[in-house]
Order: C-alpha cells, then sequence, then structure tokens
C-alpha cells in the first residue's frame, strides 16, 4: 500500500498538471455522459397511476443510463389546445391537480439536466378525468299524497342546472324530529333522467311527523363503476297528518275560507272608504298635515347616509398605527419582492400563513347572517359578514322585505374609513336589497370582477337590465351606455327611486357606473399586472370625490374583491407616502370582512403587480396635455431627461424572456421549418392554432401570435410572410378563424425569391386545401399607393364562403402620413366585418406588424377615451410576441405617429440624430452626447414619470 501512494505521489510531484486532466477528463465524463444519454433518450413508462374528476397522478422512469445527470423533469398537458407546463423536482411520481372534470388531456414529461440539456419527450399519454357529481337539484314541490292517511309525500325536482356527461340517479334524503334519516336511491326512465319533471313519491311514512327532504344528483364514474354523488338541494318540510287528505274537511275547510275571505274583502273596502275620506278632509283643512305627508312622502330622495349606519373599527386609521417592520419604501419594494419570492415563494408563503392564522382566531359574531330568513341570502355557507362592520339596509315595506340583511361590509381605504363596500355577486333573491343599497349608500361606482358563469357554474346573477329599464323593488334602473373594451366592459346607469319626485333645479336620481372586468379567472389572476393596474386606475378615478363607497364584488366578494380592494388602496398609498404596506393593510381589512384575497396566489400577484406598478411608472397621456408632453423643447435642455426616463421604459417593456417550456411549440423539430427566422416565434399562450390533421405531427402549428386590441382580445393575428410549405396553412388559419381582412407590410421586391405571392394570381388559378378552395375575385388600387385583392375561400363539402380582402401597401411603416393613411383604409374596411380578426402580415410577423397593431389600438383609445397608454400596449406586444420592439427607435415611432395622428407637429422638433443618442444610451453608452446644436443628450438616471398625469 505504501509503495503504491509512494508511487502516486512521486508522478503528481514531477507532472502535477496531470491531476487537472485527472480531473478534467472525469468531470467531462461526467458530463458527457449527461449530454450523450439524456440527450438521445426520454423518460420511460409514463403511466397513469390514479385519476379523479380533478388530479392525475402519473408516474414514470427514468432515461436509461441517464439518471444521475438528471436535475429536474418539466410536465407539459394539455386540453382544447391549452397547454400547462411546470417544473418538477427530480422525483418519479406526480399529481396534476385543479382539473377540469370529464376533460381529455394529453400528458408528457421531459428530463432537464442541470442548466443546459433537456432529454427527448417522453411518448404522450392520453387520459380523460372522470365525471364530478352534478350541481343541486331545486325541489319544486313537496306535498302529502291524498288517499294516503299521510303516510306518502309527493316530490317534484328540476335536474341540475351544472352535471357532466349525464344525470344517472338521484338519492333522496328524508329525515324525522327524530334525526332518523332514510335514503331512496332513485333511478329514472333515461328518456326523462335529464328532464325538468322529475318526480317520486316517498311511501311508507309515519302521519303526525315532521319530515325534512333533501335531493343529491348523481353521476356513474366515467372510469369505474361506483356512483359520484352531487350537491343537494335546498331542504324542503312537509308536515304529514291523517286528515291531510281528507276530501270532506277539505271542502268545509274551503268553504270556511272562501266565507271569510268575502267578509274580510267587504270590511276592507268599508274601512278603505273611510280612510280616503278622513284623509281628504285632513287635507284640505290642515295645511301643517300636508306639510307631514309631503316630508314623508320624499323622505328616500335624500338617501339616509348618516353616520350611525356605518361602524367604524378602533384601527380605521390603520395607516397612522401602522408596524416599521412591513413598511416598505418604494425605493427597497423591488428587493422585498424578490426576497420574498427566494426559494419557492417562501417568504409570501409564511407571510400569508400569518394572515391565515389570525384570521381564523378572529371572534367576531356573524348572527344576523344566520337568521332563518337571511340564510338563502347568502351566495356561499361560509361566506358571511361580520355583524359589526356589515351593511345595513333600511327597512321599507317592499313586498317580502322585513329585513335590514344584505351579504355585505364596509371596507376601510386609504386615509378613508369605509372607503369600500365589499359584497357578493347578487343572487335572484337579492337583487332587490342589492339596488337599494346603491340608493341609500350614495355609490356612483360598482366594480364587477366576475363572470355570470365560469367553468360552468353560476357565479352571479344579472342583476341590471340588458336593455332598457327594469325596476327592482322602488329602484328603477336604465341602461344608457354599454362599452365594451377587450378586457373589460363599462355600462352606464341612471338611477332613481320611483316614490321620489322631481325638485326644482336637481336631476332626477344619478348616474352609476358599472366596471365589469371580463378576464380575471375565479380563485386565480390575470395573465398580466398591467391590464387589471389600468382598470384598477381608472374605476377607481372614476368615483366622485363626495360619493359613497366603491362597491366591489365577484362571485363570493372575497378573493377577487379583497385583490381589487389592496390594490387600489396600496396604489394611493404609493402616490402619497412613497411606501407600501400590503401586510399590515390585508390584516386589518380582515377584521372587516372574512377571507378578503382568498390565496396565496392573489397575495403574491398584489406584490408583483405593484412592483410593475412603480418600474413601469404607470400612467396616461391625457389629450388635452398630449402637446404639453410630446413638446421636448431643446432650449429648455429637457431632451436629457427624456433620453433618460425612455431609455428606463424601454427596458422596462422589452424586459420579458420567455422561458423554454413557453416556446416548446415553436422548437420542435417538425415545426421550426415553418418559421423564417427563430427571433419571431409565438409562445403558447398566444400562438394561434390551427384545426389539427389526425396523424399528423405539428398540424395545429403556424408562426402566428393573437395580439390584443381596444376593443377585443384576439383584434389582431401577427404572422411572418408565409414560405412556400406554410401557404395553405395561412388560408387555414383564415379559414378557421373567420379573418376576412389581411394587412400586408412586406417589401415584395426585396427578395423575391422568399417572399413569394401566397394567393392565387388570377380567376383561372386556385389554391386547393382538402376542406377549401381559395378563388381571386379581383384586383383594385387605391390611389398610386395601396393595392386591394378580393378572394374567396370556397368550403369543398357545403356552398359556404368567406371573402376575404388583401390590401398591401407599398410604403414602409417608418412613413408616418403614409401609415396613418393605410389605418383609415384598413378601419373603414374592416367595419363590416367585425367577428373576425385583421391578420396583419410582414416578413417575420415582428416589428412592422406591431407597430401597425399599436398604432391601431392607441389611436381608437385617443378617439374614445382622450387618453393613450403606450407603454401599456407596447409591453402587452412583447409579451404576446417577444422581441418585436427591435430597438429603441420603434418605441419612439409610436410617439411620433400618436403625435401625427393627434394633428400636431411639437414632436418633430426631436433631431432624428438624437434617436441614434438615444439608441446609444439604451445600448448602455454612458457617456453624454452632444446633439447638433450643442446641447447635451446625458444618460441622466432620475426617477422622473416618463408620462405625464392629466
Amino acid at each position: 500500500m505504501w509503495i503504491a501512494t509512494w508511487c502516486l505521489g512521486f508522478v503528481l510531484f514531477s507532472c502535477p498538471n496531470c491531476l487537472y486532466v485527472c480531473i478534467g477528463r472525469a468531470a467531462a465524463q461526467n458530463k458527457t455522459n449527461c449530454d450523450s444519454q439524456v440527450t438521445k433518450s426520454k423518460p420511460q413508462n409514463l403511466t397513469v397511476a390514479n385519476v379523479t374528476s380533478r388530479s392525475i397522478t402519473i408516474t414514470w422512469l427514468a432515461p436509461k443510463n441517464g439518471e444521475d445527470g438528471i436535475t429536474n423533469y418539466y410536465l407539459y398537458y394539455s386540453h382544447d389546445n391549452n397547454t400547462y407546463a411546470r417544473l418538477m423536482a427530480n422525483t418519479r411520481t406526480h399529481t396534476i391537480v385543479n382539473l377540469i372534470p370529464y376533460t381529455e388531456y394529453q400528458v408528457h414529461i421531459v428530463a432537464k439536466c442541470d442548466q443546459y440539456i433537456k432529454s427527448e419527450s417522453s411518448d404522450t399519454i392520453v387520459q380523460y378525468t372522470d365525471v364530478d357529481g352534478p350541481g343541486p337539484p331545486i325541489i319544486t314541490n313537496a306535498t302529502c299524497v291524498p288517499g294516503t292517511n299521510g303516510t306518502s309525500i309527493f316530490l317534484q325536482w328540476t335536474t341540475p342546472r351544472l352535471f357532466y356527461r349525464s344525470v344517472d340517479e338521484y338519492i333522496i334524503y328524508v329525515s324525522d324530529t327524530s334525526d332518523t334519516v332514510k335514503n331512496f336511491n332513485i333511478s329514472l326512465p333515461k328518456d326523462s333522467i335529464n328532464s325538468n319533471h322529475n318526480q317520486y313519491i316517498v311511501q311508507n311514512l309515519t302521519d303526525n311527523t315532521m319530515y325534512e327532504l333533501k335531493i343529491n344528483g348523481a353521476t356513474n364514474s366515467f372510469l369505474g363503476n361506483h356512483l359520484i354523488e352531487g350537491e343537494a338541494s335546498e331542504p324542503r318540510s312537509v308536515y304529514l297528518h291523517k286528515d291531510c287528505d281528507n276530501d270532506n274537511t277539505s271542502k268545509n275547510n274551503h268553504n270556511l275560507i272562501e266565507n271569510t275571505k268575502s267578509l274580510l274583502i267587504g270590511l276592507c273596502c268599508v274601512l278603505g272608504l273611510l280612510f280616503i275620506v278622513a284623509v281628504v278632509l285632513f287635507w284640505q283643512c290642515h295645511p301643517v298635515c300636508r306639510v307631514y305627508f309631503h316630508a314623508a312622502y320624499y323622505y328616500l330622495e335624500d338617501p339616509p347616509f348618516v353616520s350611525h349606519t356605518i361602524p367604524t373599527l378602533p384601527n380605521s386609521d390603520w395607516w397612522k398605527h401602522k408596524q416599521e417592520s412591513h413598511v416598505v419604501t418604494v425605493d427597497g419594494f423591488a428587493r422585498h419582492v424578490a426576497n420574498l419570492h427566494v426559494d419557492g415563494d417562501i417568504g409570501f408563503s409564511k407571510e400569508y400563513e400569518i394572515i391565515q392564522e389570525e384570521s381564523m382566531n378572529f371572534d367576531f359574531s356573524t348572527e344576523s347572517s344566520q337568521l332563518p330568513e337571511n340564510k338563502s341570502k347568502n351566495r356561499y355557507l361560509n361566506i358571511v359578514p361580520y355583524d359589526h362592520s356589515r351593511v345595513k339596509l333600511h327597512v321599507n315595506n317592499i313586498p317580502g322585505s322585513h329585513s335590514d340583511y344584505i351579504n355585505a361590509n364596509y371596507i376601510d381605504g386609504f386615509e378613508k374609513a369605509n372607503a369600500y363596500i365589499g359584497t357578493q355577486g347578487p343572487l335572484p333573491s337579492t337583487i332587490i336589497d342589492f339596488w337599494q343599497m346603491m340608493w341609500e349608500q350614495h355609490v356612483y361606482v360598482i366594480v364587477m370582477i366576475t363572470n355570470l358563469v365560469e367553468r360552468g357554474r353560476r357565479k352571479c346573477d344579472l342583476y341590471w337590465p340588458n336593455e332598457g329599464i327594469e325596476t327592482y323593488g322602488f329602484i328603477q334602473v336604465k341602461l344608457l351606455k354599454e362599452e365594451l373594451m377587450a378586457m373589460y366592459t363599462v355600462r352606464t346607469f341612471q338611477v332613481h327611486h320611483t316614490r321620489a319626485k322631481k325638485k326644482k333645479n336637481v336631476p332626477l336620481g344619478r348616474t352609476i357606473y358599472q366596471y365589469h372586468y371580463t378576464n380575471w379567472p375565479d380563485h386565480g389572476t390575470p395573465d398580466h399586472p398591467l391590464p387589471i393596474l389600468s382598470f384598477v386606475n381608472k374605476s377607481a378615478g372614476a368615483n366622485p370625490a363626495d360619493a359613497g363607497p366603491i362597491v366591489v364584488h365577484c362571485s363570493a366578494g372575497v378573493g377577487r374583491t379583497g385583490t381589487y380592494i389592496v390594490l387600489d388602496t396600496m396604489l394611493k398609498q404609493i402616490k402619497s407616502e412613497k411606501e407600501v404596506n400590503i401586510f399590515d393593510f390585508l390584516k386589518h381589512i380582515r377584521q372587516q370582512r372574512n377571507f378578503l384575497v382568498q390565496t396565496e396566489e392573489q397575495y403574491i400577484f398584489i406584490h408583483d403587480a405593484l412592483l410593475e406598478a412603480i418600474n413601469c411608472m404607470y400612467s396616461s397621456i391625457n389629450r388635452k396635455t398630449l402637446t404639453s408632453y410630446l413638446q421636448t423643447d431643446i432650449a429648455d435642455c429637457k431632451i436629457a431627461s427624456f433620453a433618460s426616463d425612455f431609455e428606463k421604459h424601454y427596458k422596462m417593456i422589452t424586459s420579458f424572456v420567455p422561458p423554454d417550456y413557453m416556446l416548446i411549440s415553436a422548437n420542435k423539430p417538425f415545426n421550426r421549418n415553418k418559421n423564417r427566422s427563430q427571433e419571431f416565434v409565438p409562445v403558447e399562450n398566444s400562438r394561434v392554432h390551427l384545426t389539427p390533421k389526425p396523424g399528423i405531427e405539428g398540424s395545429d402549428y403556424i408562426n402566428a401570435s393573437w395580439i390584443i386590441g381596444f376593443k377585443r382580445l384576439g383584434e389582431f393575428i401577427v404572422t411572418q410572410h408565409p414560405l412556400e410549405n406554410t401557404v395553405l396553412d395561412f388560408w387555414q388559419m383564415l379559414w378557421d378563424h373567420n379573418a376576412q381582412t389581411v394587412v400586408i407590410l412586406t417589401d415584395m421586391s426585396e427578395d423575391t425569391d422568399s417572399l413569394i405571392k401566397f394567393w392565387p394570381v388570377d380567376s383561372d388559378t386556385t389554391l386547393d386545401s382538402d376542406n377549401f378552395k381559395v378563388k381571386s375575385v379581383q384586383e383594385d388600387k387605391i390611389g398610386d399607393d395601396y393595392e386591394t385583392r378580393d378572394l374567396v375561400i370556397q368550403s369543398v363539402q357545403d356552398d359556404f364562403m368567406l371573402p376575404v380582402r388583401l390590401i398591401h401597401s407599398k410604403y414602409s411603416v417608418r412613413e408616418l402620413s403614409s401609415l396613418i393613411k393605410l389605418l383609415e383604409i384598413v378601419q373603414m374596411w374592416h367595419l363590416e366585418y367585425q367577428n373576425g380578426p385583421i391578420v396583419v402580415v410582414d416578413k417575420f410577423g415582428g416589428t412592422e406588424a406591431a407597430i401597425f397593431c399599436c398604432l391601431t389600438t392607441i389611436g381608437k383609445q385617443l378617439q374614445h377615451e382622450n387618453l393613450v397608454d403606450i407603454s401599456l400596449y407596447a409591453k402587452l406586444y412583447h409579451n404576446q410576441r417577444p422581441g418585436i420592439w427591435k430597438d429603441i427607435e420603434n418605441y419612439l415611432l409610436l410617439y411620433r405617429a400618436l403625435e401625427l395622428m393627434s394633428g400636431g407637429s411639437c414632436f418633430n422638433v426631436l433631431p432624428s440624430t438624437s434617436i441614434t443618442s438615444i439608441n446609444n444610451v439604451a445600448n448602455g453608452s454612458h457617456s453624454s452626447l452632444t446633439l447638433p446644436n450643442g446641447n447635451a443628450l446625458s444618460p441622466n438616471k432620475q426617477n422622473g414619470v416618463l408620462i405625464s398625469q392629466s
């Protein structure tokens, strides 16, 4: 042994580099193992281990001979052209949760070796999730059956509104006062099982007994032999007794009731006549009486917005009692959020857990919500208002209304107690109460953050008129206007009390605005924070200073509602105090309404959104201040500050870099030859899908991306100039998505070999596909600068035809006057075809197309709202198709075009040479730059706001 050691030492002493060679070879061998083994093989034996209605558990084996180098696995699963990705630990099993029942999923995994190497994709498995239980039926009739001596109950109910696949059985639960429960499994005939006329007679019961009945729908498991029971109906009570069906008794009782009715009607008529006479006499004889009558009649014209109706907590001035440890300055907020995100968001988890635990220990009463007459007014059994902060209605004489209860709470804001009312989405039985609250609380703005139906479940009932006028109790609501935006809808209502009479010089009623955000998933968060930040600013800014609380509701009135309230309050705190205190504020408002900010994901989103607001320095350019903003007066040395701010904005807008899993379709080997350039490829969450062809991999792929517009989420499709192997895919895209307007921005003279004509050149030529053929109809010109081609896509199976117009400009988008004229031409044509998107084509589906889409959008916004959000749309466009703003000049071009569209010329004082200077600043040159007039363009990094506030 000592001889071997001596020899080894001698060799290393003689050749010290040998040690490094040995170590290097070992490391290389290990890396080679990772590279050669993992990249050439794939995870093995991907198998489904367990399936439920909302989860799939999978197991697999490591790639052959590559197990040692694996650090993680990527999981990909998809359904209905939606693909999701998850990064998992180095494990051999995983459960995919939060799935949709009775839905087909395609699942595959990829092994990851270190940070560079990924394996081939495993085999794809296809698996249906199981069905879930149906929703609750509604009992429509529960009565004693005649002739049974009080031992049978006739039961009738409607089919559940929500069910998966079918409702196969019903289970009736019958309980009596002794808490004895009987259940009956009912299998109705297949032709009536899903109708709304289900009925059954429950027999062999005991007379002189009160029974409570509930019904559950049930569905046979799609994957097993068991029955999956759904939600129970609301209970119905029936008292059985022997005489309940006695004909003679019923007849005698009926005669007695009819005689009593006649007597009472006659008596009421006499008393009513006497009362009217007395009122007329008093009215004529006593002026004081008239005054009192007048005051009572007009009482509700001025809503009772008085202090005793609004409770306050000791810490309603929470911003004055903040804990220093949780106050974060604006300058330190980015570092604070980054620290919370480390180690898999462990910091967020700890903070949110503290908030949850403290909320669970609250001992606030909710007695009003549990009163028998109020239970049915709660959409969810566990989401009820605290008594000390609940909104109380003024009891009135509306039929059926005897309670001051509504599921709503006052919630504090920044430097304003009771700035909001958080409430649930109205039920059919609470719509009258909802509008009564609007009137009594002087509400001018309603913020709605839910759709009426989500994932097949009713989340909120329609509480406003679709058109015209509806009356809810004493409150009349008239829909004046409905404006549909891409992310939200604004409805304008005229509201007044029907028992109020118009006073002189006082308008009747008031205008209420409803801001309805339509793109925020239940229990989740929006895809990007910028649109919701814009929505918060606009909706909260619409509330007058002297108005009552802003009413915010989602479905339950806690998750999305709480997120909105925290965002608005923190934005106000940032503006006023230059600091953020999310943790303490959320703890405070949870004492006013339970479960506000319902998930940890929503808590994280609040932080990320506020960081985006700070980094983006978000604000809008108002038409009134547009000229002064765009005026870059060199003589006043404003250009240096402008360039510095512009650099910050450009970097912020283009900061998103898509991870590999978001480019999986574009990077698949069989799709790469469909891309002109790998610089411009679609990300998964915005790529355009084609109808897949059975057995052909990648047949659903085209290099095209959905782009948001002002009015619609998918107002545009941006795509590359078709290649020879993608021409039919291009026309398939138009056919699949009903696109009838195509704008071609390609200069086809620059590369005649690659930039082919992808349309039929004459009326005798057709492009033929399996499902359609494309024919040319006519060509035309608009002046000397624009060409149009009219074509039709005709189905080969039937007579359906889709007309398409191609509009081709010979000018570059950088020639602004021609570009703005092109925008007008396209919009005039497209007005007739609003159902489909505008398809915009340039060579790579990149910068030129993005400029066209962005200017179309901000032009509509300027016309509609008298303001523009250039930074918002520029960032959203980059996130939907990364790389489209290749340099800062592209971004500056948007402002030049905006200034020209607004009718001015002030922005042209910025010389073209200064654009190069700004580019140099953005690209990292930090020396002062000299403009032609001698002024310095400094890369000064200030915290100035790029866009002025109106």
